[in-house]
């Protein structure tokens, strides 16, 4: 062999266990993510259960307790501010009459001051400060479904508190932007001794529709592929050299809440399924422990 030829054959040699090299720290990379998303994956049986639909909504926390002050004259001016703690008789404005004789205007009750008077708008509104009430809005596919004294609940998240309540109102009159309407709701609550104040946000939850006996997973076990949905049997734990797409199990949809879905199938009861990693998602208002 000449010389020039064993340096070309030396440089194949050379370039072929480089190759090689790389091609083996490749596969082993490839082994070690595998195992670590296997060791990562969860495995649950599907069982029956129940699924709650519900309506979820923020708002902000009013009086349930309030008063109006009005007055036969022209309004002159205030004497209070919004949020001023006032007591029964004291002044809060003045007004004149139709002689002109000035006149002043008078709590009609202890409270806190949640609107001052004004020329276009002539009544001031005292409320009681420990007497709360959540206005939400809820949308024209619920709004139905809701009816006075229902149950709800209310979640605070600036004091991470949450209240049973009911519905204590519903308006009729939908409040409309662009193609989209919605209607106020008013749910009531006690707060007990939590420290809970006017002006507060809040988010409420009202059961409207109860499905029981059905096949339910969780929202992420669901995997979309081809636009057709299925869950991934545990059996290809068995198998993991083989592609997780043999393993699918085939599923159509049914009702879900913001956790957990309905799943429709042959034979899916007692069938044990994986739930791969990083695949979940949150929700604003309630989380699974402020249910």
């Amino acid at each position: 062999m000449s010389k020039r030829k064993g340096k070309k054959f030396k440089g194949w040699l050379i370039a072929g266990a480089v190759i090689g090299v790389l091609v083996l720290a490749g596969y082993q990379i490839f082994q070690n993510a595998n195992r670590r998303m296997i060791d990562n994956l969860k495995t649950m049986e599907i069982e029956s259960g129940t699924i709650s639909l519900e309506a979820l909504a923020s708002g902000k926390i009013t009086s349930s307790d309030t008063s109006e002050v009005t007055f036969n004259g022209t309004f002159r001016r205030s004497t209070v501010n919004v949020g001023d703690s006032v007591r029964r008789n004291d002044k809060i404005g003045e007004y004149l009459n139709n002689m002109g004789q000035l006149f002043a205007i008078r709590a009609n009750r202890d409270g806190l001051i949640t609107q001052v008077a004004s020329a276009a708008l002539p009544k001031f509104v005292i409320s009681n400060p420990n007497r709360f009430q959540l206005e939400i809005q809820i949308t024209e596919r619920d709004i139905y479904k809701i009816v006075i004294g229902q149950p709800a609940t209310v979640y605070i998240s600036a004091i991470n508190q949450t209240f049973t309540g009911e519905v204590v109102n519903k308006g009729s009159l939908g409040n409309t932007a662009g193609d989209f309407t919605t209607y106020t709701v008013t749910i009531g609550f006690d707060h007990g001794e939590e420290p809970v104040y006017l002006g507060m946000s809040g988010s409420a939850k009202i059961v409207l529709e109860t499905f029981e006996n059905i096949a339910v997973v969780p929202v992420e076990a669901l995997i979309t592929f081809e636009g057709k949905r299925y869950l991934l049997s545990a059996d290809w734990l068995d198998n993991t050299n083989l592609p997780q797409r043999d393993f699918y199990i085939p599923v159509t949809t049914g009702v879900a809440d913001i956790y957990d879905i309905e799943v429709i199938g042959s034979g899916l009861i007692g069938k044990k399924i994986i739930i791969l990693p990083n695949t979940g998602s949150n929700f604003p208002f309630f989380a699974r422990g402020n249910q």
